[in-house]
């Protein structure tokens, strides 16, 4: 039986190739296509990020956000979006940034407080007071709170105790006398007037002035004795009132306290310059943050290829 049904089929099989038109015929009644055209073509699209609302993937889309995040926190919207390189660089300069800023800042802060309780013990608002109205004596100078102030300052004995010192001095009358006091030189010339008058003990600005400007340099304790060193005794003991441009009559207790003073406001410079470095790399990693996110939203990266079934494959990344 299975015999007799393959000779039937090996009979009929010839023509039947015989009704299918060739590849290439084309007749009036039949359409031009191939064998290709048989199968139905398809289509796939495939995107690397779908809509997706998580946190993550926001930032990752969306160029604002992405700026907002590593503004906030460096290095944050590259490390969603997956650029390493540029998170381990801004998260790097943040935490270098911040720990030598607060170092220095603390460095800077111990040091001016060491500062100020030596300039406390060292400089004396009654002797500068008392120097001062030598001063016009020596010169010979006018000035009409000067009168009044050698009688208030008169007998004081320095104590370089400030709870002591500037309890015994009116300070509002010694800042007038001062307003009417000019510069004299060991140049023999009279210069202006001094520049400053003395500030509320206790503020920046005092233990600023005290160590920086020759007018405050009788106020140190060794102030007398460094000119006794000079030889300014006897008929040179004048020399002690004057003012030498270059500071030659400046005491070793003014230039230690300027130079300290020097040092710790190099100190508050140096934190204040990592402090302007962590806005830097906010600034920076927030708009490299928005380049990226744009750059990616931009760029769109086809590919296709014709298959059997005229496939056609398309890959769009963001």
């Amino acid at each position: 039986m299975k015999e007799i049904f393959t000779i039937l089929f090996l009979l009929i099989l010839p023509s039947l190739g015989l009704s299918q038109p060739m590849e290439n015929e084309t007749t009036a009644d039949s359409p031009n296509f191939t064998k290709f055209d048989l199968i139905k073509p398809s289509y796939a699209v495939s995107a690397y990020n779908t809509d997706n609302s998580s946190p993550l993937n926001t930032i990752r889309n969306s160029p604002e956000l992405a700026f907002i995040s590593s503004a906030i926190l460096p290095g944050s919207a590259q490390a969603v979006n997956g650029n390493w390189l540029r998170t381990g660089l801004f998260a790097a300069v943040e935490a270098t940034a911040i720990i030598l800023a607060v170092d220095y800042q603390n460095s800077a802060e111990r040091k001016e407080r060491s500062y100020e309780r030596n300039a406390d013990q060292n400089w004396s608002v009654v002797q500068y007071a008392q120097w001062l109205t030598e001063y016009h004596l020596v010169h010979n100078l006018s000035n009409p709170y000067i009168s009044e102030l050698r009688d208030d300052v008169a007998g004081l004995i320095p104590t370089f105790d400030t709870d002591i010192d500037w309890k015994a001095v009116d300070i509002n009358l010694l800042r007038n006398a001062e307003r009417s006091t000019r510069y004299i030189t060991t140049d023999d010339q009279s210069a202006n007037n001094f520049s400053h008058t003395l500030p509320a003990y206790g503020s920046q600005q005092y233990y600023e002035l005290i160590a920086k400007y020759y007018q405050y340099q009788a106020g140190w304790r060794d102030y007398h004795d460094f000119h006794d060193q000079l030889g300014h005794t006897g008929n040179d003991f004048i020399q002690r009132y004057f003012f030498d441009r270059g500071g030659a009559y400046a005491s070793p207790l003014f230039w230690q306290f300027a130079e300290d003073a020097d040092r710790f406001n190099s100190l508050y410079r140096t934190g204040r310059t990592f402090q302007m470095l962590l806005i830097v790399n906010h600034v920076a990693s927030a708009f490299d943050a928005l380049f990226t996110v744009q750059l990616k939203q931009n760029r769109i990266e086809a590919t296709s290829s014709i298959v059997p079934g005229r496939q056609l494959s398309m890959t769009v990344r963001f």
